[in-house]
């Protein structure tokens, strides 16, 4: 009985090597092959040949066809298959209306912001006269775009949005370097006015009431006692006696006391130092530490202390400072 010889395992497997090495030869010696590939032109020209290896031909036949059916499947998936997002596009059309819209808007926006920093210079003038803008506060507080842009890119409707934040971020900007000055210019306007309002302003009697017969400086002596005349730290406004007398700005009555000769006075003590007399009056309506507004009826015009006739004597002092002359404050109005 003949004997039959089994293979082993590892036989086998050495056998499938040697297989597969020898196709795989085989097919890399034929894809060396060439294929030429003659190109007739229509005119006289020589022909034109392409030579072409048989696996490269594969390559580029297996990628075209590959091509082909991912183009078909898309075709077939968007026409039968592919399901709309209806309320996504029209989220997507209202964003892209408003952002047109806040485009549109950032056109006026922009001459307005370019009229306020127009109006907030010349209140810096008039509030700082000389002193440029850029002065009034420190470069470091200075606010700094951060969003940056490039214009060249802007000609797309695909990059509105950026349009829209970039512009509206350089309004924030502007208007974030605005609010110190403006409110430097504001704050020292609204201390001006608070000191003019608090000053005293205009005559003791009322317009067209009383007549001026002495003005403050050097004068002669009405009593004719000092030949070389007298220093006269007022201005006297000659009136019939009872006639109203009205502070002329807010302020505290002081303790009532006469000075230099003035018979029965009011002081009133108003705010930034600022103080003034009403002297020779024949009565007094005021209490020391009366708060008083300016026009209110302090006293009535008299001759009481060193007086030739009824009028009252009007000062303007600061502190202990020499009395100032009273027209400069009349005439403030």
């Amino acid at each position: 009985m003949a004997e039959t010889y089994v293979t082993t395992a590892y036989e086998r497997l050495q056998i499938a090597h040697l297989r597969w090495k020898k196709r795989r030869e085989k097919w890399i010696s034929r894809s060396r092959e060439k294929v030429s590939f003659v190109l007739i032109p229509n005119d006289e020209k020589p022909l034109a040949q392409i030579e072409i290896s048989v696996g490269m031909l594969g390559f580029l036949s297996g990628l075209a066809l590959s091509l082909v059916l991912l183009s078909f499947g898309l075709l077939v998936y968007f026409s039968f298959f592919f399901d709309r997002n209806l309320s996504l596009e029209k989220k997507t059309e209202t964003q892209l209306v408003s952002f047109l819209f806040y485009d549109l808007l950032s056109q006026d926006l922009t001459d307005s912001v370019e009229e306020l920093e127009s109006t907030t210079e010349s209140l810096n003038l008039l509030a700082w006269e000389e002193i440029p803008e850029k002065e009034m506060i420190t470069q470091d507080y200075l606010l700094k775009e951060e969003y940056r842009k490039d214009a060249s890119e802007l000609d797309s409707n695909l990059l509105l949005f950026q349009q829209v934040v970039t512009t509206y971020t350089q309004f924030g900007v502007r208007l974030g370097n605005l609010v110190p000055n403006f409110q430097n210019a504001i704050d020292y306007l609204s201390m001006r006015e608070s000191i003019f309002y608090s000053m005293p302003r205009g005559r003791p009697l009322k317009p067209g009431v009383g007549v001026v017969t002495s003005t403050f400086g050097y004068r002669s002596d009405p009593f004719g006692i000092l030949p070389v005349g007298e220093y006269h730290s007022g201005i006297d406004f000659a009136a019939g006696e009872g006639t109203p007398i009205y502070a002329t700005g807010p302020g505290i009555i002081a303790v009532d006391t006469a000075v230099g000769g003035l018979g029965k006075s009011v002081r009133i003590n108003h705010e930034n130092g600022f103080f003034t007399l009403y002297g020779h009056c024949s009565l007094i309506l005021v209490n020391p530490g009366d708060r008083v507004k300016r026009g209110d009826k302090i006293a009535l015009v008299g001759q009481t202390g060193k007086a030739t006739g009824a009028h009252v004597h009007y000062e303007v002092r600061i502190g202990l400072d020499a009395p100032l002359d009273p027209e400069e404050y009349i005439n403030l109005d």
